[in-house]
């Protein structure tokens, strides 16, 4: 079968100096891969590239990116994969939406860039999406500015506006990381739900290793822009190797499983 997404070498530099170095990963369709780190560690920027959205002083300078066994190394081929093919669910939704339009025109702007669709349309979706989600207000939520919505409920609009052109793969960039710990057991949950509808594979940054450990079904550990630890999540857990992955697993904040299937 052919990986879902084939990182082969990658280095990625910033101004000319190396961030990431030689990084090598494979997914298959509808496995959950969760990057975990530190602050620093490089794991955002291996997302970042992987999506095409390196700022101006940053590039990919070795290696190769490959999605469903096309070469998609170059931007321009990345970026018209985004969003239709590729998903990205943001630290703080919040903050990257426009404050003074509604969820639902910026919602419908994003679908019609992809698709000749009509606003009924793409309402309808998302309130089937919504429904998914088990969120019953979502008429409401679409009328909403995002600044009247909290910090989960907004992250859970990240979550429906990445998963409405249903892409195979998704990034999550820290997702949970601004919420409290039982907001963030209702994100974990919804993100393995549409893994379990779509068959969604997903990219999970995190420096939290419970969540890592409730959603993953493979983990890369990075520390200072080096891969050192990769593997089965149950290996990574159980059986670790590294120095660094053993402190990483002794500072865990772990999510009641509870919450997750509550």
């Amino acid at each position: 079968m052919t990986p879902l997404l084939d990182v082969q070498h990658m280095e990625v530099s910033y101004n000319g100096t190396p961030a990431v170095h030689d990084l090598s990963f494979q997914m298959e369709p509808g496995e959950i891969l969760g990057i975990v780190g530190e602050s620093g560690s490089g794991k955002s920027t291996v997302v970042k590239a992987a999506m095409g959205l390196l700022e101006g002083c940053g590039a990919v300078t070795k290696g190769d990116i490959f999605y469903k066994g096309e070469n998609v190394s170059d931007g321009d081929q990345m970026r018209k994969m985004r969003g239709s093919a590729m998903g990205m669910i943001f630290q703080d939704t919040e903050g990257s939406l426009c404050p003074v339009r509604t969820i639902g025109d910026q919602l419908y702007e994003s679908v019609s860039q992809h698709e000749k669709v009509s606003r009924r349309e793409v309402r309808e979706r998302a309130l089937e999406l919504f429904d998914k989600m088990s969120l019953r207000d979502g008429e409401r939520i679409l009328d909403s500015y995002p600044f009247e919505l909290s910090g989960g409920m907004n992250q859970r609009v990240g979550i429906m506006m990445a998963m409405i052109l249903r892409p195979d793969l998704l990034f999550a960039d820290e997702p949970t990381s601004a919420l409290d710990v039982t907001v963030q057991a209702q994100v974990v949950r919804e993100m393995i739900k549409m893994r379990e509808i779509y068959g969604t594979g997903i990219v999970l940054v995190t420096h939290n290793m419970g969540v890592v450990e409730r959603m993953a079904d493979t983990v890369a550990v990075m520390y200072r822009g080096d891969l050192v630890e990769y593997g089965k999540k149950e290996d990574i857990i159980n059986h670790p190797q590294a120095d660094y992955t053993k402190e990483l697993l002794g500072a865990v904040l772990r999510i009641n499983r509870d919450q997750c299937h509550g």
